[in-house]
């Protein structure tokens, strides 16, 4: 079967998650992949590619064949001009490569676009929905953004979501019920095998042996909660170090916030973490937080830092958020508080438990158990065979 991947980021550029780890392991099963994507930064991409083969960035073995849409200018001009673009780089991909069916992960750049071109052509179309696209960043845009949202629900051949909750949201924006479904994103937990002792990491980032480390992972987006954690941290007499891992939109104001609340000595940003060091940075932390703020964002998410936190054997202090308790809660190792501001206590007293270790270790296997690579992949596989069989 020849597969067809579409996203509006850069496959090479964007940190490793699932749009990166269904392709490649499609593709390891035999089937022809491409990717098309759109990379945002004109200055650093041969804008010639079409259909370039590249190596997987998950599987070593893996290769795909990969399709940019030239970023015209830089930053939201060049998103704007991509919009008009898509359709004419589109049927260019399709008639290179001609896919038997396409899997959308893109909303407003390019997603409503390939799902109207694809119900016209009566090529089957499988969205992938793991986030509210119009609530994802602060836009003026939103309204539009929503639109497109409900397009690509009602006309895509068949919706696919990360969890129950985000299933629920978009048969509520038009999505069918009898062509929806929820498909667990893979999860290897074999990457996430402590490979260095924690004195390896803590010495590179100036962590005593004998701290207490909590650890966030992932997008410092404006509904993270980081800012909650940070005030409450400065709360404390006695305080853990906060490892903070990645970047975003929030890492100018966090530092900020770092040093107005004189916390740059229990305070440690590392920057983004390239995915083959990341199971080193979460083995040297004792307890993981998700704080984010609960809303129709959050809530519809299944955030998959938390799927890293527990394969890599760490308890978890998170907000009660409905994507997450749809199917973690009664996980022990996984505790829910209703806002971000108690986050950082309860994570402290997780510090303090004696049973921490053996939760951990529950939640690994917890994991293994819902979100098995082998059965994720063949579940979506299936999906895929079956809309390809009757276009």
């Amino acid at each position: 079967m020849r597969i067809l991947f579409l996203h509006e980021v850069g496959y090479l550029e964007k940190p490793i998650f699932e749009m990166h780890e269904f392709p490649e392991h499609l593709a390891a099963n035999g089937h022809e992949v491409a990717f098309a994507d759109y990379p945002e930064t004109p200055n650093n991409h041969n804008f010639s590619r079409l259909g370039d083969v590249i190596q997987g960035r998950v599987l070593n073995g893996a290769s795909l064949r990969l399709y940019s849409q030239k970023a015209v200018f830089p930053g939201i001009a060049g998103r704007l001009f991509a919009v008009f673009l898509f359709p004419f780089f589109f049927h260019r991909v399709l008639n290179h490569f001609r896919p038997d069916i396409v899997v959308s992960f893109a909303v407003p750049t390019s997603g409503w676009q390939a799902a109207i071109i694809c119900r016209v052509l009566r090529k089957p179309l499988l969205f992938r929905a793991l986030d509210v696209s119009h609530k994802i960043r602060r836009s003026s845009f939103g309204p539009l953004i929503k639109l497109a949202e409900r397009i690509v629900y009602s006309s895509a051949s068949w919706v696919s979501c990360n969890n129950p909750a985000m299933l629920d949201y978009c048969t509520s924006l038009g999505a069918k019920a009898d062509k929806s479904s929820v498909e667990y994103p893979p999860l290897d937990l074999s990457h996430f095998v402590e490979r260095a002792s924690k004195k390896v990491i803590r010495s590179k980032l100036g962590i005593p042996m004998d701290s207490q480390v909590v650890v966030y992972m992932g997008s410092f987006f404006y509904f993270s909660g980081l800012a909650d954690v940070l005030i409450d941290l400065a709360r404390m007499s006695e305080r853990p170090v906060l490892v903070l891992i990645g970047g975003g939109e929030q890492d100018a104001d966090l530092r900020t916030m770092t040093e107005k609340l004189h916390l740059e000595d229990c305070v440690k940003f590392t920057g983004f973490v390239e995915f083959g060091e990341l199971p080193l940075y979460l083995s040297m932390a004792d307890v993981a937080i998700n704080p984010m703020v609960p809303s129709i964002v959050s809530n519809t998410a299944l955030p998959n830092k938390v799927l890293q936190y527990m394969a890599s054997g760490l308890p978890v202090v998170t907000t009660k958020l409905d994507g997450l308790s749809s199917i973690f809660e009664h996980q022990a190792g996984v505790q829910a508080v209703s806002d971000s501001s108690q986050v950082l206590a309860a994570a402290v007293s997780m510090l303090e438990n004696a049973e921490r270790e053996m939760l951990g270790n529950a939640n690994r296997v917890a994991v293994a158990r819902k979100f098995d690579v082998k059965n994720a992949v063949q579940n979506l596989e299936q999906r895929l065979l079956t809309l390809a069989s009757e276009s």
